[in-house]
Formats: structure tokens, C-alpha cells, sequence
């Protein structure tokens, strides 16, 4: 199993900034992220295309930055921009294909080779016919960044659809139909849109900091919400649920449950 196009800029509307550290902190909603790509855009729109000159920006807004990486071990770029004026594709802005031919994706965080031979686990961890239906379905920056990098959430709401559906479901053919792509959109917006969760959502909702700031992967502790084990967790559990008691998990587990019957019903309508 493993994807064959280019994840991070597959073209249909998607694109994802998420190896740059674009929602490595506490506040990455869609708004606050928009702002904070527009601003770098700016700043460094009318900077020489040159090292020095870029090195130098690069470090202002680093220092200007208000808050923190959630997880300092993910580094956070501050080349990481909006490549078209309608702000609807993000990439780097020092990548040559960007200034016209100047490589000054060693002016950020990361050295131009890393850039150049890193791939995300989605890679591997996805097959084609997934990511293809996240692609297909998540046609915008902000939603297919938090949906391409979290397998567990994609292969979950695969599987509970399956599940639904009593046999095995084709991502292809979710993708082929409006209606259907359209339900599925729905579900996998859940990254976006599901409510009542604090300050634990989105892309990092299985994850929390730990005392060090690394990555800590979240449970659900059944005893103490006098709860079962239920096909809807690991979802719940992607998008950042914390719950503290069984009403709370409950609802979660049924927000999940609706959107997986909508694509159901799409499919079979």
C-alpha cells in the first residue's frame, strides 16, 4: 500500500502546508491560519530573491510570532505562504518553482534537501484510492491538510463505513458520485466543524503534549466514563474529544454515527 501522486500539492483544489508545522499550535483554526499565511505572503513578497535578504525576514517573523509550537519537536516555517493571490494554495515561497528559479528553502527552518526527500506517513500509510478520495473530497487547503495526515481518521471512517454497509466499500466509487462525495466531504469536515471540543481539536485531536512537549497519544479511560468499547471511538478520538463523562462520549460517538449513515444513504440512493 502506498501513494503515487504528489501529497502535498495534488492540484483539484488541495494542498498541504502540514510537514511545515502549519497547525503546530494550540489556535490553528482556519481563520487565525488564513491571517498568519497572508501575513508571511506579505512579508516577504518584496524581499530581494536572495539568501541574505531572506534569512534575514524569515528570522523576523519567527520573533514577531505570537504563540508557541504546540509541539516544539515539529518545527514551524515561516516560508510557508499562500502561492496565489485568491489564497486558495499554500507551498513554500522559497521553493525555485515559486521565485522563478532561485532555492531559498534553506533561508527556513528545514534545509532544501529535507524539503526535497521528506515524505509523511500518509505516503506509505494511504493507498491510492484513498488519498485520492480525500483529495477529491477535501478540495481546499485547510480541510485536506488536516485529513490527508491523519490516517487513523481517514482508515476509521472508512471502516465504520464498511462496517454500515456489511461488506467492503471502493473509495473510488464514493468519489465518482456528487452526492455521495459531497456526504463524504461532510464526514471527513468533521475535523473542522465537529463541536464541543475544546482546545483539543483538528489535526492533533489523538495527540497532546506531554511534559517535554513531544507527542503523547490520547485513550479513553472506560472505567472512569463507566463506558464500552465502541466501533466509533478511534474516530472520536482523531478529531479531539476529551470526554469526562458517557453523555459527552455518547454524543460524540453519535455525531460520528449520523455523518457515516449519510455517506451510506448517498451511496445507496
Amino acid at each position: 500500500m502506498s501513494v503515487s501522486f504528489h501529497l502535498c500539492q495534488p492540484g483539484r483544489g488541495a494542498s498541504c502546508g502540514a510537514c511545515c508545522g502549519l497547525y503546530n499550535f494550540r489556535d490553528h483554526s482556519r481563520a487565525t491560519l488564513t491571517g498568519q499565511l497572508a501575513a508571511q505572503t506579505e512579508a516577504l513578497r518584496t524581499v530581494p530573491r536572495e539568501p541574505d535578504a531572506w534569512h534575514t525576514a524569515a528570522r523576523a517573523l519567527l520573533e514577531s510570532r505570537r504563540e508557541s509550537p504546540l509541539f516544539p519537536a515539529v518545527r514551524v516555517c515561516p516560508l510557508l505562504g499562500f502561492l496565489d493571490a485568491e489564497h486558495t494554495q499554500v507551498g513554500c515561497l522559497g521553493h525555485p518553482k515559486v521565485t522563478g528559479g532561485a532555492d531559498l528553502r534553506d533561508c527556513g527552518v528545514y534545509r532544501a534537501e529535507i524539503c526535497e526527500t521528506f515524505t509523511c506517513p500518509s505516503f506509505t500509510w494511504l493507498s491510492d484510492a484513498q488519498a485520492r478520495l480525500v483529495q477529491a473530497a477535501c478540495a481546499d487547503w485547510y480541510l485536506y491538510g488536516l485529513v490527508i495526515t491523519d490516517v487513523e481518521f481517514v482508515r476509521g471512517c472508512l471502516q465504520l463505513l464498511e462496517w454500515e454497509l456489511a461488506g467492503p466499500v471502493n473509495p473510488e466509487v464514493l468519489a465518482a458520485r456528487p452526492e455521495t462525495l459531497e456526504a463524504v466531504r461532510q464526514l471527513f469536515a468533521l475535523k473542522e466543524t465537529a463541536p464541543g471540543r475544546g482546545t483539543h481539536a483538528a489535526v492533533f485531536g489523538r495527540f497532546t503534549p506531554d511534559t517535554e512537549g513531544e507527542p503523547l497519544s490520547r485513550t479513553l479511560d472506560y472505567a472512569a466514563l463507566g463506558a464500552r468499547t465502541a466501533p466509533e471511538d478511534e474516530v472520536v478520538l482523531c478529531l479531539g474529544y476529551v470526554p469526562t463523562h458517557l453523555e459527552e462520549l455518547n454524543r460524540a460517538r453519535e455525531l460520528v454515527r449520523v455523518h457515516v449513515k449519510a455517506v451510506a444513504h448517498a451511496l445507496g440512493a
